[in-house]
């Protein structure tokens, strides 16, 4: 990973003086990683700067630290909320307080051999006990998101319970606990798994996942969620351009009339099918507004009842 040039490497290597690596910064011809550390400016997007900012920083670290959390969340390519990714995680072991401070977030804990992980030559949390420290910390539809993704990438079901066993007296244990029971390695983004959480907030029935809508004995569509006994499907990110979609030798008007036959399709095979985006999810009382009319199309069975508010 590209850890920049620190000052020392900059202003003894380069000959550049302080002056002018002043100035280069207001110019925009670099950018200040971290204090002491500076590299060309670039168009990275956010999950980059965090790898950037990780390797700047490890270097500088106490003996013993292992990049743990939202640090090591992005470095197993799990999916993040970019609202933490101006820190550093870290996690050492032994008792007493972490540290919160304008680079490095620290956390003090136990660390067993089976916690620790290395990604890109650099010591990590495993992705077990990754997911189940931000399934801790996090809310729960963000611990939802990154068990989820854990689970998709093969994270064994046992490995995670044996690490929230070991966290039986640890902040945030029963929050991981709930996020654990509602973790489905079949979610395919984190709008899905945002989504399922708010379906159990709100009290709807709980949906099948990545369900198979069968006509005439044919497979004609995989959804993101499925209600068989209401002859329901839901459609998480649907709206999305049809251009991002486009086959080889495909015009968007192709793609537009195919997603359409397979609507057809899934009509015909019984289903009444309700779509929402990322605002959606989000949104309880939306999804609520939109789940609710499309149990009442559907055409099986009364809609269901609302358990929790």
């Amino acid at each position: 990973m590209d850890r920049g040039r620190t000052t020392d490497e900059l202003v003894r290597g380069e000959g550049i003086a302080p002056g002018e690596l002043r100035a280069a910064c207001r110019d925009g011809h670099l950018e200040r990683i971290r204090r002491g550390s500076y590299a060309a400016r670039t168009d990275l997007d956010a999950l980059a700067r965090h790898r950037r900012l990780i390797a700047a920083t490890f270097p500088l670290l106490a003996e013993g630290s292992v990049l743990s959390h939202t640090s090591a969340a992005v470095l197993h390519g799990l999916p993040v909320r970019e609202d933490r990714l101006d820190r550093v995680w870290v996690t050492r072991a032994g008792d007493g307080h972490g540290r919160h401070g304008p680079v490095v977030h620290l956390r003090r804990a136990s660390l067993l051999r089976d916690d620790l992980d290395a990604v890109d030559g650099l010591p990590v949390t495993s992705l077990a006990r990754t997911v189940m420290d931000l399934a801790r910390e996090l809310t729960l539809d963000w611990g939802v998101v990154g068990l989820d993704a854990a689970l998709a990438d093969g994270c064994a079901p046992e490995a995670l319970g044996e690490v929230l066993d070991r966290m039986s007296n640890w902040p945030g244990r029963r929050r991981a606990a709930a996020a654990l029971r509602l973790a489905d390695g079949a979610a395919g983004s984190p709008a899905e798994s945002i989504s399922r959480v708010q379906m159990y907030r709100l009290g709807f029935p709980m949906p099948v996942t990545q369900f198979r809508v069968i006509l005439d004995g044919a497979l004609v569509a995989t959804t993101d969620f499925g209600w068989d006994d209401y002859g329901l499907v839901g459609e998480c990110d649907g709206r999305v351009k049809y251009g991002e979609l486009l086959r080889p030798g495909e015009t968007p008007a192709d793609a537009v009339m195919r997603e359409k036959r397979r609507e057809e399709r899934i009509r015909q095979a019984g289903f009444w099918i309700v779509r929402w985006g990322w605002r959606e999810a989000n949104d309880p009382d939306q999804l609520r507004r939109l789940l609710r009319r499309g149990f009442d199309l559907a055409p099986r069975h009364p809609a269901p009842k609302a358990q929790r508010a």
